[in-house]
């Protein structure tokens, strides 16, 4: 029990940051639907995996389904299977991986720099970017992802230290690759920036290094391995079409880079000035010569230079360049700091006064004001004050009940299959003579149930159209041919 004080006392920074990303990223979790696109689509894709026991083939909605490896979709899984499928179990994954991840930003943060300070701001930079915030309170990859990537970085500056943690570090990175591949091998030039110099300092590394690559290769082969035998169109899709978003190489150089700059400006808020002005102050102060800031940089190039070049970047896929972001801005502020320190230890009067932790203590309380107001800001934007249940949950809820096909007149196509329960038809998707409600209702088909909105139905009442009305709320009607 005394030693469990003791070590609360040395770490009382990092106990402060689990705290309160455990109530950040816990509180009212399951107060809001499932909402679409991907946090409805990923939910279904997990269920089917619980309820088919098939870990290796994704399938949504009846399809299969292999846009992403599975890693975010078996972790949702193991979820469901301990607490039911729901809200909360859906985004349990990421809320709890949002804690770890927490840890593991002051863990690296404090190597890299010595200093506690530099950990706790960085954790807390992380936690109060809104978009990160947002995207942990839900059921998509971006927080297992992060968890795998910091947990890859942290490994790594292990191994630097211990060789012998290189198997475990390539675990890691292959877990990273198996819940996003491409973005995930950017991790791949830190790994070897970190380690290079142990893997040519001793014989027995190479043993190490060999046992690594296995492992990551054991991860990461079964899974590309079959889908490649068993899909012809695997890898066009998955790595080109969905990895590269059809990028050509010419693309990779022409920037495009207002619309990122933008998006991150609208997921991080406050954070955004102060990493742009530190990184430039890193630059000119030449810090980059040091190592592990211009790793620093280099990551943050790394990580942040594709979606510069292209024109289908959205807000959420540079969630991944807040790492880099978060402990640039705390390095950033130490050194300015500790800059100014030195220079008042030379006015007569700060001589007589030690001034040792006045950077550190400097850093933290600018970072813990910057983001209580960005608290404050967004707080209603993240969190529902009460439950509620959107009209479309509602009546997609109702469309389960039919045993007829059901399809959807809308745009909310994995919301619906979620809360109905079942494989749904979007209209849109079907032959031409059928592709609109009121093509659909006057056509020859039979035993289907149609959702659509009520100004829709309205719409066929004016045009004195058929239909049997079955259920509506205030914005939207389950309906069918009047014959049924």
């Amino acid at each position: 029990m005394k030693s469990l004080v003791l070590h609360i006392k040395k770490n009382w920074p990092l106990y402060i940051l689990i705290v309160a990303s455990i109530f950040l990223f816990f509180f009212h979790l399951d107060y809001n639907t499932i909402t679409s696109w991907d946090e409805g689509w990923y939910a279904s894709i997990a269920r089917d995996i619980v309820r088919s026991g098939d870990f290796m083939n994704l399938n949504w909605n009846g399809k299969p389904f292999y846009d992403h490896p599975p890693m975010g979709f078996w972790l949702m899984a193991i979820t469901y299977k301990f607490f039911g499928i729901n809200e909360f179990s859906t985004r349990f994954p990421s809320a709890i991986l949002g804690v770890l991840s927490m840890i593991l930003v002051y863990k690296v943060g404090e190597a890299i720099s010595k200093s506690k300070a530099v950990g706790f701001s960085s954790a807390l930079i992380l936690m109060t970017s809104v978009w990160y915030l947002i995207r942990v309170r839900s059921g998509n990859l971006d927080s297992p992802f992060i968890f795998f990537y910091i947990l890859t970085i942290c490994l790594s500056l292990k191994s630097e230290k211990d060789f012998r943690w290189f198997p475990v570090t390539m675990l890691s990175f292959g877990a990273l690759v198996m819940t996003k591949t491409l973005i995930g091998i950017s991790a791949g030039p830190i790994i070897f920036l970190l380690i290079w110099r142990q893997l040519l300092s001793a014989k027995k590394n190479i043993g190490y290094f060999i046992a690594g690559i296995a492992g990551f290769w054991l991860v990461v082969y079964p899974w590309y391995h079959y889908h490649i035998q068993m899909y012809p169109d695997f890898i066009e899709h998955h790595f080109f079409n969905i990895g590269m978003r059809d990028k050509t190489l010419a693309s990779y150089f022409q920037l495009s880079w207002e619309q990122p700059l933008f998006y991150i400006h609208m997921g991080v808020r406050k954070w955004y000035k102060m990493w742009l002005l530190l990184a430039a102050y890193l630059i000119i102060r030449l810090s980059f010569l040091k190592k592990y800031i211009f790793i620093l940089l280099l990551w943050n190039i790394a990580v942040l230079y594709p979606f510069l070049t292209s024109t289908k970047t959205e807000l959420w896929h540079l969630i991944p360049v807040y790492l880099p972001l978060s402990f640039i801005i705390s390095i950033g502020l130490l050194d300015l700091f500790t800059l100014g320190t030195k220079i008042l230890t030379h006015i007569p009067y700060f001589k007589k006064i030690k001034l040792t932790l006045l950077p550190e203590i400097s850093l933290v309380i600018v970072i813990l004001i910057i983001a209580f107001f960005q608290m404050k800001t967004f707080y209603k934007e993240v969190y529902p004050a009460s439950k509620y249940i959107p009209d479309d949950v509602e009546i997609s809820k109702e469309a389960g009940r039919f045993n007829e096909n059901v399809y959807l007149d809308d745009d909310y196509t994995p919301l619906a299959v979620f809360y109905a329960d079942r494989q749904i038809t979007n209209v849109g998707t079907l032959p031409d003579d059928r592709r609109t409600l009121e093509k659909l209702i006057q056509s020859d088909e039979k035993n289907y149930v149609v959702i659509a909105r009520n100004w829709a139905v309205e719409d066929l009442k004016k045009k004195n159209i058929p239909f049997k009305l079955l259920k509506r709320n205030n914005t939207f009607s389950i309906l069918t041919k009047s014959s049924l």
